[in-house]
């Protein structure tokens, strides 16, 4: 008897050790990969944050036969870009704490060369496959689905109606607004598409890295409170996720732009170099213009505000412009212009290759953007439609 417990003791230490062997194993990524077209150089995994542009490299190695492999502790799973020097190829892959197999052919490849524009150059390849990520496996199948690729077709017939337009602007802005329309159709399916898998599996990586992407495009346009239930529905590795900080991060700053809460305040240069403040301007209602000298849609729409300005200013509305310019020159010009009466601010880019400082405190995505404050600084209208602002305007003064 003593003999027969002695066995089973130890046979339930060999099973412990095997499964605790198992899970370490499982909290690692083990890559095997192959690059036909090079035969050596450095592979590296780059991962990039979309808060701040930053590129951190999480692993590298080398490339030995146009062959690598790679291990490490991804943590949660990460969408990368596989880089392999010199040449300068790149694509894509999901990594994950699993056995991965990629197998990449140069052939065929997108170059670009960017040297003019102060970056680099290099190649990105078509030709690449994936296996022993779920994640992947996931994306791929959202990514080449029927229901989204039926609108490629659209988009290029589109994209040369864009091209044929030439100089004229007008022209480009219309085809535009064509492209928005189709653009909001496929944003719709995709949402769709997105909530079944997020309701299905909602621990998912793949799931929180679809509605990142999604997100990128149409944050200027979804409504905190979508934005907000959706976010409540992820759990587990996707609540874990890099793309869920990033997305919750989006979801406190759009709480405080939402109507209802007090505008955040800001201190920005006039042409003359003096500071204003958004807070000094208290006391009246104030719409927040966020404009730019090259945006055509902007500067078609100063007719009008000058016109709601000569209506409303003397019973106690102001309007506020924020320049999303980065050379003042041409804020300068655009200001001689127009000359228009109100107060005019330019926007900071403190941080290279980022958006301006105040146009991304407000969330702003797209210009012409309109945000219109009571008295007290609180945000009444939230919005790029100016029929929007018109609306209140008539409701607060009342014709």
């Amino acid at each position: 008897m003593k003999k027969y417990v002695m066995i089973c003791v130890i046979a339930s230490v060999i099973m412990a050790s095997f499964t605790q062997c198992k899970q370490a194993e499982n909290k690692q990524y083990v890559i095997s990969g192959s690059i036909k077209g090079v035969t050596s150089g450095t592979v590296k995994l780059v991962y990039q944050n979309d808060d701040d542009r930053t590129l951190k490299t999480i692993d590298s190695g080398k490339v030995t036969d146009g062959k690598f492999e790679l291990k490490g502790d991804i943590g949660t799973p990460k969408m990368v870009t596989v880089m392999v020097e010199p040449g300068g190829w790149s694509f894509s892959a999901f990594v994950e704490n699993a056995p991965i197999t990629l197998t990449a052919d140069t052939t065929g490849s997108a170059h670009y060369d960017y040297t003019a524009y102060g970056m680099g150059k290099g190649a990105v390849i078509k030709n690449y496959t994936e296996t022993g990520s779920k994640n992947y496996d996931d994306w791929m199948k959202y990514q080449n689905d029927p229901g989204q690729k039926q609108y490629e077709p659209v988009f290029a017939q589109l994209d040369k109606k864009f091209k044929a337009a030439g100089k004229d602007v007008d022209a480009e802005y219309k085809v535009r607004d064509q492209m928005d329309s189709v653009q909001k159709l496929l944003q719709a399916w995709q949402k769709k598409k997105i909530d079944e898998y997020v309701d299905k599996d909602p621990s998912s990586v793949a799931g929180i890295y679809m509605f990142s992407q999604l997100y990128m495009f149409v944050k200027g346009t979804m409504r905190y409170g979508t934005l907000d239930s959706m976010l409540n529905k992820f759990t587990g590795e996707a609540k874990a996720s890099t793309y869920y900080a990033s997305l919750d991060k989006s979801r406190t700053m759009l709480k405080a732009v939402q109507p209802g809460e007090v505008a955040p305040d800001f201190t920005l240069l006039k042409r003359d170099s003096t500071k204003l403040s958004l807070s000094s301007l208290r006391g009246k209602y104030v719409m927040i213009d966020f404009w730019a000298s090259w945006c055509h849609p902007c500067r078609q729409a100063i007719p009008h505000w000058k016109s709601v300005y000569q209506k409303y200013h003397d019973k106690g509305f102001d309007i506020l412009s924020v320049s999303d310019d980065n050379k003042w020159k041409d804020w300068i010009k655009a200001m001689d212009e127009e000359k228009m009466p109100w107060n005019q601010v330019d926007d900071e880019f403190p941080v290279k290759n980022m958006p301006a400082k105040v146009g991304s405190l407000y969330m702003t995505t797209f210009i012409p953007f309109y945000v219109l404050l009571d008295k007290d600084g609180k945000i009444l209208v939230y919005s790029g439609d100016e029929a929007k602002i018109d609306a209140k305007l008539k409701e607060v003064f009342g014709s």
